[in-house]
């Protein structure tokens, strides 16, 4: 009798929430979104009572039998069924998300173990979709997996090391009874953040939110990790509901036009022109040392860039040296920032001398003292890629910015920072009209406070917040503007 064949040793994943998270969570929401996308209505309801039915009455079945099932009790039909499909599968692709940090573990020759619908070249499509090339064996079975069919035969012809899943029953419990060690993965969850913004009426925002954590693409234990993470979970939902916030300033203001000021709204520029791509903005190199170096020259660069007909914009400030360079020009000057730095015991002025100046109007979103900790830790993520600007250089009627010989912060850190921000921005952009009408409800000052109190615990920020530099060595409240 021949010797049985050796038995491969490999790990075994779970697809669905632990390789790939669906942008809109759910699969009732991806069926809401191809109602929404074709206006067919009813369509979520009867698709998810039919894959119902189709489950309970067969072991097996993939995704045309639930469309054949349709068509049968006249729901829809064949040619509404052809199109409805296609569209599913589109959102499907659509929707998918790389969860990196269980990606990066897969090895040629793993197996990929889904209790699914969709056929096993289909789920091998998304994948490479979303960026795994690596030969693996796929197993789609509808149920086989829920009901521990499907184990007996892996165990048999692999050795494998451990299945990794989210599911307690079907990833943990059930590939357990036949020896197959397991973890749990419960990644994909929503966390508390993204739960309170979704609560608040902006769901696609939360999502946005989560597909950025998922796709983070460090080390889970590395510094670059945990800024990524940062600034995904904290400083997107804070820009883009600032976003929001600014353009209403400059609507109350009569205003045409926002100009905002380097370096800390490089990334707030970037999601309002995402969001409002037709709308007058524009990137001014303003900083506290250009204003105190040359106020006449950086005013003819202010009013060069429309600022008679425009709001400033800030990340963070107390308004002490745009109070000083608007009183000595002579210049109106309107200015908007998400903090206003009221309590900072070295600032230029007092916060009632800013109110009450006639040549500075100011707004903001909250105020310092209204946190229970506020640091300079919001600075630190919206850094921009380019130093801080010392002044401003005129040459006829052309402007140029001078600036520092480097930044205060390493590529190291730079990186993960940039690199989340043109990822949030492509995956910002085809969600545009959906987070555009939520975010026509505004947000509630809580809120804003939730997110900086949050920023402002982070102990790797308020390190790196140190190197800043002004004030020199500084972890407190600092002035920007």
């Amino acid at each position: 009798m021949p010797p049985a064949p050796l038995r491969t040793t490999v790990n075994s994943f779970d697809l669905f929430d632990t390789l790939i998270a669906r942008r809109c969570v759910t699969p009732t929401a991806l069926f809401e979104e191809v109602e929404r996308t074709l206006d067919a209505r009813g369509f979520c309801a009867l698709r998810q009572a039919a894959e119902h039915h189709v489950a309970q009455s067969r072991e097996q079945f993939e995704l045309r039998d639930i469309y054949d099932f349709m068509i049968a009790r006249n729901h829809i039909s064949a040619t509404d069924a052809q199109r409805l499909m296609a569209a599913e599968l589109d959102a499907e692709f659509d929707n998918a998300v790389p969860i990196h940090e269980n990606l990066s573990r897969v090895r040629a020759g793993d197996l990929v173990v889904s209790d699914m619908y969709l056929s096993a070249d289909t789920l091998r499509r998304v994948l490479q979709h979303v960026g795994l090339h690596l030969p693996v064996h796929i197993f789609a079975a509808a149920v086989g997996k829920q009901r521990g069919a499907i184990w007996g035969h892996l165990a048999a012809n692999w050795i494998i090391v451990d299945h990794l899943g989210d599911n307690l029953h079907s990833d943990i419990e059930t590939p357990r009874r036949y020896g197959v060690p397991t973890t749990h993965y419960a990644g994909a969850q929503s966390t508390p953040i993204e739960r309170t913004i979704w609560s608040h009426g902006y769901p696609t925002l939360a999502q946005l939110m989560r597909a950025q954590r998922l796709r983070n693409p460090f080390a889970p234990d590395s510094e670059a990790a945990t800024l990524w993470r940062l600034a995904a979970q904290l400083n997107l939902p804070l820009l883009a509901l600032g976003a929001m916030r600014v353009r209403r300033e400059r609507d109350a203001l009569g205003v045409g036009k926002i100009l905002f000021s380097a370096r800390d709204c490089y990334f707030l520029a970037e999601i309002f022109a995402a969001l409002f791509p037709t709308e007058p903005i524009e990137y001014v190199y303003v900083s506290r040392e250009a204003l105190n170096a040359d106020a006449p020259t950086v005013a003819a660069y202010l009013r060069h860039s429309g600022l008679d007909d425009a709001l400033i914009c800030d990340i963070a400030a107390t308004g002490g040296s745009w109070l000083h360079f608007a009183t000595a020009m002579k210049l109106p000057c309107r200015l908007f920032s998400c903090v206003f730095i009221d309590n900072w015991s070295q600032a230029k002025a007092t916060p009632q001398q800013v109110l009450a100046s006639r040549w500075l109007k100011f707004s903001w979103l909250t105020r310092s003292s209204a946190l229970r900790h506020y640091t300079a830790a919001i600075e630190v993520l919206n850094s921009a890629p380019h130093p801080s600007c010392k002044a401003i250089r005129a040459d006829g009627a052309f402007f140029s910015a001078i600036f520092h010989a480097d930044s205060e912060f390493s590529a190291a850190t730079m990186q993960p920072l940039l690199q989340q921000q043109q990822t949030a921005l492509a995956t910002l952009r085809p969600l545009r009209p959906r987070l555009l009408a939520e975010l026509e409800r505004p947000a509630p000052d809580t809120l804003y406070i939730q997110l900086l109190e949050a920023i402002s615990a982070a102990p790797l920020l308020n390190a790196l917040g140190k190197l800043l530099r002004w004030p020199p060595n500084s972890g407190a409240a600092t002035e920007t503007g």
